[in-house]
């Protein structure tokens, strides 16, 4: 299984959860983190097939992590 990670990081103006992903390459958003997370593994494998970085039917892993937060000054 080859594994993939997302950045994301929620957008206040948008209301929406985002990540992104330059090696695959893809970007997608949500309402919830949770829902964030599966669209990127739905995204991320279809993606890596495309792109010839696994075989098809070969099974990859999207690992979503939050951006850090901005630490106040």
């Amino acid at each position: 299984m080859k594994r993939f990670e997302a950045v994301a990081a929620w957008d206040p103006e948008g209301k929406v959860w985002w990540c992104t992903n330059d090696e695959l390459p893809f970007t997608t958003e949500a309402p919830s983190f949770s829902e964030l997370e599966v669209r990127a593994g739905e995204i991320g494998q279809e993606m890596a097939e495309i792109n010839g970085l696994v075989a098809p039917g070969e099974r990859v892993e999207i690992r979503v992590v939050k951006e850090p937060e901005p630490r106040a000054p």
